[in-house]
């Protein structure tokens, strides 16, 4: 861990609400931002000696981010760097270096997004470390940090790195958990939801036990739907300070797409949602809990 979080510039309204989001978080925890602004060059037809030519307004764009960095909170390290070619792909590569991406995004939920928009699912899918998808504007005050939980790896991930962010920013943690009812109304059906809400519960239980490990004062809250699983997700990521989602890992030929219930929440994105994978988000630091914590309001 390097103590970075690195920020796709795009110079958009949705940008900045990535940047804002951001330094907040970096002057929290002690972190530094770079920003990176990508010239698109996927076919490559653009050399690295003639970037500042061909593109002086690349460099213009990242540095007024910076002033608008710097602006939220004057403590905070902000560095920029421009780069060439295909933003994801090259945001991807870059996450092997630092503790956490952000990029930022128009979606609302009506799937009409600009700016990064889909593309933000290949980034989430093959990141090396946690990616923060910010959605521009939002008028509503937010409360709590929601993880969604399974038994999995990933699962497991995301209530620990969600018990850690909702200790540093005081608030409680909703760990929450929804499975798909049975589509036919028998006995054997019965028996079948009955069977998954006892399983919900069981695991419920052990995510609060998990989640403990971020210190006895956290405030954890549980909660069972019978409802699809990311419907259930974006509704409560709608008033969420956060969401946190654990994607699992795909490996060959799939490895660029995220797990259905992942994929359907950010395309459906109603605020800040923080996607991790079982297997690159080593073991949170708790000591960290026992430093001074900055709020911001």
């Amino acid at each position: 861990m390097n103590g970075m979080i690195l920020v796709g510039a795009d110079g958009t309204s949705a940008g900045r609400a990535a940047i804002s989001w951001a330094v907040r978080r970096a002057a929290s925890v002690g972190s530094r931002v770079m920003l990176v602004h990508i010239v698109d060059d996927e076919w490559g037809m653009i050399g690295e000696q003639s970037i500042s030519e061909l593109h002086p307004s690349a460099f213009e764009l990242v540095e007024k981010d910076a002033v608008f960095a710097r602006s939220i909170d004057s403590s905070v390290t902000v560095t920029t760097r421009v780069m060439l070619g295909d933003p994801m792909v090259e945001l991807g590569v870059a996450s092997r270096e630092v503790d956490l991406v952000v990029i930022g995004t128009h979606k609302t939920g009506f799937l009409h997004g600009r700016a990064f928009g889909s593309r933000s699912l290949q980034l989430a899918a093959t990141a090396w470390c946690p990616v923060a998808v910010i959605p521009e504007g939002s008028t509503i005050e937010r409360h709590g940090v929601v993880a969604g939980i399974d038994d999995s790896d990933a699962g497991r991930v995301a209530v620990r790195f969600a018990a850690i962010e909702a200790r540093r920013a005081h608030e409680e943690l909703i760990l929450l958990r929804a499975w798909n009812a049975g589509s036919a109304s028998s006995t054997d059906a019965e028996r079948t939801d009955t069977r998954a809400r006892h399983a919900a519960e069981t695991l419920c239980a052990e995510s609060v036990s998990l989640a403990r490990s971020a210190g006895d004062d956290l405030l954890v809250r549980t909660r069972t739907l019978r409802r699809p699983p990311a419907e259930a997700l974006v509704d409560a990521g709608m008033s969420a300070e956060l969401l946190v989602i654990g994607s699992s890992r795909r490996h060959g030929a799939q490895m660029s797409a995220l797990g259905p219930v992942s994929h359907d929440v950010l395309l459906n994105i109603a605020g800040p949602t923080l996607v991790v994978h079982g297997d690159t988000v080593p073991a949170p630091d708790l000591t960290a809990l026992d430093q001074p914590i900055r709020r911001h309001q």
